[in-house]
Formats: structure tokens, C-alpha cells, sequence
């Protein structure tokens, strides 16, 4: 009994160092878990960019195809942007 009574400043010393741990330890978890939430944000909206890509290449690929099936001079596409100067 008087080794348990002997050191509490040793087992309260040791209580606050695995606190503190934690607490850093869930400062870490949320920092990384913010970080892959932005990661997989920025992914989705590459995908969907060139997505978008890839569906106006189809859209102009499907026009020429038509306008080469129907025997009609092909003319180019408008552009859905100015061009640039």
C-alpha cells in the first residue's frame, strides 16, 4: 500500500502525458480526415470536368458522322467559347 500512495505525482504526471497524447492524436485524425475530404472533393470535380470533356468530343464526333452520312459538306462546329485573341 505504501507503494501505490508513494509516487502520485508520477501516476498523475502519467495521466496527463496519455491526455494529451490523445488529444493530439485527434487533432492528428481530423486534420487527415479534412485533408482526404478535399482530396476526394478535387477528384470529383476532375472526373467531372473531363467528363464533360468527353461528352462535347462524342457530341462533335456524332455531328461529323451524321453530316458525312448524309453526303452534306462538313462545316466546322461553333465553338461554346470565343476563341481566344
Amino acid at each position: 500500500m505504501a507503494a501505490k500512495t508513494k509516487n502520485p505525482d508520477r501516476i498523475g504526471t502519467l495521466v496527463k502525458e496519455v491526455e494529451d497524447l490523445a488529444r493530439a492524436l485527434r487533432t492528428q485524425l481530423r486534420k487527415r480526415e479534412l485533408r482526404v475530404e478535399k482530396n476526394l472533393r478535387k477528384a470529383a470535380n476532375d472526373l467531372r470536368k473531363r467528363a464533360i470533356g468527353v461528352a462535347g468530343q462524342v457530341e462533335k464526333y456524332a455531328h461529323q458522322l451524321k453530316q458525312q452520312l448524309e453526303g452534306a459538306p462538313a462545316r466546322p462546329l461553333r465553338r461554346a467559347t470565343k476563341p481566344a485573341r
